[in-house]
């Protein structure tokens, strides 16, 4: 076998015969690419490169084109509401769904604002919005699974998050919170973008905003915090639950490296310097008070603000974000004085479940001033002033006086003092407290002072319940349907229910000489634009001419100093006052100086159960614990006002000694009284059928004349007896109120309203059969003139104003 090489194709080595590179067979013959080489080259790399780009700046330009600013979100823009006493300085509380108070920049110092850029971005006057390397670094941080001190978000950003967007976590919000941010930038002053991010960020503690959270850990508002304060508050801003030093040793090891890191910060951004910053310590920090905003007394007077909100208008949103700034009408002075009264003066023993309510309200305006409705509007959200409605009580006569003095009577008008009262039309009798009796004609002066109940009952028997009701309601009692449905003589002496911030009024009325104003606890309203939407006007109305209610006045002066609400004595000033009890259940003391009206009610549980035994007290009466209440108060409400007098009394229908241009006192169903006149007014009171109790001792002397309570004294000497048997009349004489005669006309022999036993108080000395004595007659006409010679002196030595 030839073992020779074949001869080279010579033909086929020829260059010139080697195929074209753009040939098919150039492409056949190339040596293929393999592996990352196949998918990869420069060419590729640089258009995807392109492409990318182009895609992100046209993604970029039509996020830029369709994403606008937005209006900022409500959470963002929401304000506390505050309370202010009435001063318009002092804090009473507030109202609020985030708990935030918006300052000016101006008022936030500086320190705290180089120190929050040293926290939070440093480049913050530098950037445009964004800072690349922070998201480069929090990237980083976040592949890690690490944080570093700084995050990725600008102040901006961080600002933009809060008041524009929510705070969800999307790529979708990432990207609108960029391009918003870049915008914002551009638009708004740094100044002002660190303003609002410092007025919205949350501090911890329920606070939103530099202004409550300086308050809240170190007591003081934003504009008094110092480097060290500033420094803090700084530190504790990045996650106030991890940074606070108070919620444990290691928040307060947390928050000493924090506060270094801002301190250092802050000299980089030559801020303060070196040494500064090593003399600066970390300054104490309060601890979280968390206090309920309606706790306490005060609370009550916070939801008697938001109530009159309400009713003016204002919408709830409103009331708890909208930046209100409200004056209202309570005194701090006043109101310290209701609480230090209550506390002081309340009872203990046998006290449980004895409810007090106080209300006090300037004449003139009906501004309140200061309401106790129980130890705390948390435990106990019903108010004790405002909402219970206990009986009136003898409180009212003051009232039944003015309605008396507008339709003819006066202050010298005599109804029926003793007990019972129990004509047949007025139905089941009305009692004197402690069935005592005060005469068969009191005047309405002594009825008043004694808080007689017989004759106030008789007289809005005679001029008509429905004219008590008026006059009730005209001076502030709601007109309600139960003050309707007791339409009957016993509403003169409380029957019907009020409560202690009406009584307040009604007496205010009095106080202002017959000028009722609606209550109101607000003073001014000012919206977060400092426009005042709300102020308070003068809305009175004259129900009372001013000389009933001086007249009434001058009743009410004399119950002070000689009557049952002697307890006002002690505030030795120029006062009326009134005590009012209903049965046992509840106890009453009201009364006014020309500068504030106020009254004080103690009931048990809810109103119907008694107070009897209560602070040792067998029968618990409005002169006691509630007057030493009021007392107490008015004291320390008034403490450094001046003394003011009271009007003179207008003395109605004094001219008129015997009140001869009032009504009639003849109604039907009534008998006639047997008792003397004693030349001081007509004889308005009637026994009503009820027979003498016992026959009057024959007097000595001549009895003084009293100004004190009690029964109108008796006439002075029995008649001697006839030495022989008259002749009978020739005529019959006529009847007369003059001289203590039986108005009635002589005797016939039959009873009218009770049997006469020969005298009563000196008078019907004669035979059963009515032939008048002779004799008799003589010795009525001389003790009736000793009789009624006492009572005018003792009349003429009351003491008037």
């Amino acid at each position: 076998m030839s073992t020779e090489r074949e001869p080279e194709n010579t033909e086929s080595a020829d260059p010139t015969d080697r195929p074209d590179k753009g040939g098919a067979r150039y492409r056949a013959g190339r040596q293929k690419r393999t592996g990352w080489r196949r998918v990869f080259n420069w060419k590729v790399f640089g258009f995807t490169v392109l492409g990318m780009f182009l895609l992100c700046a046209g993604a970029i330009g039509v996020a830029f084109a369709m994403i606008d600013v937005p209006e900022p979100n409500d959470f963002s823009t929401s304000e506390s509401t505050i309370v202010y006493w009435d001063d318009g300085e002092t804090e009473l509380g507030r109202f609020s769904a985030e708990n935030r108070e918006i300052v000016g920049i101006e008022e936030i110092p500086e320190t705290l604002q180089q120190a929050v850029v040293a926290a939070e971005d440093r480049s913050f006057y530098e950037n445009s919005g964004f800072s690349v390397t922070g998201m480069v670094r929090a990237g980083w941080d976040a592949l890690r699974g690490s944080s570093s001190a700084g995050g990725g978000s600008t102040i901006t950003q961080q600002y933009v998050k809060n008041y524009y967007l929510t705070q969800d976590r999307s790529y979708t919000r990432k990207l609108r919170e960029l391009v918003i941010s870049v915008k914002i930038d551009q638009d708004v002053d740094k100044e002002q973008i660190l303003a609002d991010y410092l007025n919205t960020i949350w501090f911890g503690r329920a606070t939103y905003g530099v202004q409550t959270a300086s308050r809240s850990y170190f007591g003081v508002d934003v504009a008094d915090l110092d480097l060290a304060q500033s420094a803090a508050l700084a530190s504790i801003l990045r996650s106030p639950t991890r940074y606070d030093p108070t919620l444990g040793p290691e928040n307060a090891e947390r928050f000493a490296q924090r506060f270094q890191y801002v301190l250092d910060g802050m000299v980089g951004t030559g801020a303060i310097d070196q040494a500064t910053a090593d003399a600066t310590v970390a300054p104490e920090v309060l601890p979280e008070q968390q206090v309920n905003r309606y706790g306490g007394p005060n609370g009550y007077l916070l939801m008697m603000v938001r109530n009159e909100l309400v009713a003016r208008g204002f919408d709830e949103q409103e009331i708890e974000t909208g930046g209100l700034r409200i004056t209202s009408t309570f005194n701090i002075q006043a109101q310290s004085a209701a609480i230090q009264a209550i506390q002081d003066e309340r009872p203990t023993e046998d006290a449980d479940g004895v409810r007090i309510g106080l209300a006090a309200v300037r004449p003139g305006n009906g501004a309140v001033v200061a309401v106790y409705g129980g130890p705390d509007a948390v435990e106990q959200s019903y108010n004790d002033a405002v909402d219970a409605i206990p009986q009136a009580g003898s409180t009212v006569k003051p009232f039944v006086l003015a309605a008396a003095l507008e339709n003819g009577y006066s202050l010298r008008s005599r109804f029926w003092g003793n007990s019972p009262f129990d004509p047949p039309e007025l139905g089941p009798p009305v009692n004197n407290q402690g069935n005592r009796d005060y005469g068969r004609n009191v005047t309405l002066e002594r009825a008043m002072e004694n808080s007689i109940n017989t004759a106030f009952v008789d007289v809005a028997m005679e001029m008509g319940a429905d004219k008590v009701v008026d006059s009730l309601v005209r001076a502030g009692f709601p007109d309600d349907a139960q003050l309707q449905e007791n339409l009957n003589p016993r509403v003169a002496i409380g029957i019907g229910g009020v409560s202690a911030l009406n009584m307040a009024n009604a007496y205010a009325t009095l106080a202002s000489q017959g000028v009722r104003s609606a209550t109101t606890t607000i003073q001014q309203v000012v919206d977060r634009e400092g426009t005042v939407t709300h102020e308070l006007g003068v809305s009175d109305e004259r129900v009372f001419e001013e000389d009933v209610t001086h007249d009434v006045t001058y009743a009410l002066t004399e119950t002070v100093d000689n009557g049952t609400a002697d307890a006002a004595q002690d505030l030795d000033r120029p006062v009326a006052a009134k005590t009012g009890t209903h049965d046992d259940k509840t106890a009453w003391f009201a009364g006014y100086t020309p500068q504030l009206a106020a009254s004080v009610v103690y009931f048990r549980g809810d109103g119907t159960q008694s107070l009897d035994g209560v602070g040792g007290m067998d029968h618990f009466s409005g002169g006691a614990y509630p007057g030493r209440t009021w007392t107490a108060f008015m004291e320390g409400a008034l403490e450094g006002l001046p003394e003011e007098d009271f009007p003179d009394a207008a003395n109605i229908r004094e001219d008129n000694g015997n009140d001869e241009d009032r009504p009639s006192n003849e109604r039907p169903n009534r008998p006639n009284d047997d008792d003397e006149d004693d030349g001081n007014g007509n004889q308005n009171g009637n026994e009503g059928g009820r027979p003498p109790t016992e026959e009057p001792p024959p007097p000595t002397e001549e009895p003084p004349p009293s100004d004190e309570g009690g029964e109108e004294p008796p006439p002075t000497e029995e008649p001697p007896p006839p030495t022989e048997e008259p002749p009978p009349p020739t005529e019959e004489p006529p009847p007369s109120d003059e001289g203590g005669t039986d108005t009635g006309g002589t005797d016939t022999g039959t009873d009218s309203g009770g049997s006469d036993t020969g005298t009563e108080a000196g008078t019907d000395a004669g035979t059963e059969n009515g032939t008048p004595n002779p004799g008799a007659r003589s010795g009525q006409a001389g003790v009736v003139l000793l009789g009624a010679g006492a009572l005018a002196v003792g009349g003429i030595s009351r003491r008037r104003r």
